[in-house]
């Protein structure tokens, strides 16, 4: 995969932002929530629930290779990061600061200061420190979800 076109996602990409989202959650996040913790996490990742987002205060970006999803960005209310996936196969490639490059681009012209927050499971804090966002408490656990707060300042 050579530099792959990042693009706005739609409500036509729903089911498979879910499948792609909930995939890695499964295999990277999920394994260290409680069992209830577990299935609320992926309830709230289904198809109808992006769907929801994508309709909502959230703007979506999607890269492609050769017909799959390669990696998925979210951010709400233009400033949350709510997502930052990259398939497996396409980490350590940069695909994941292309992704915040464009988040963040697209963020700024709105009337975001350069401030942008996330909730990073345990898995991702390395990735997102790479990436330059900073720990801002410990970690959280909200009823078995584990997530550590951070933030990034451009």
């Amino acid at each position: 995969m050579r530099n792959p076109d990042i693009r706005r996602g739609a409500a036509q990409d729903a089911a498979r932002i879910s499948g792609f989202v909930c995939g890695l959650a499964k295999e990277f996040i999920v394994g260290e929530f409680s069992a209830g913790a577990r299935t609320r996490f992926l309830d709230d990742h289904t198809e109808a629930k992006v769907e929801e987002r994508l309709r909502g205060d959230f703007r979506f970006y999607v890269v492609e290779d050769g017909g799959r999803i390669a990696g998925v960005a979210a951010i709400r209310s233009n400033s949350h990061l709510f997502y930052l996936f990259v398939g497996t196969e396409y980490q350590h490639m940069g695909l994941a600061r292309r992704l915040l490059a464009r988040v963040t681009e697209d963020s700024l012209p709105l009337g975001n200061p350069g401030k942008f927050t996330v909730n990073a499971s345990n898995y991702a804090v390395p990735a997102y420190e790479k990436l330059g966002f900073r720990r801002t408490g410990a970690m959280k656990n909200a009823d078995g979800v584990l997530y550590n707060p951070m933030e990034l300042t451009l």
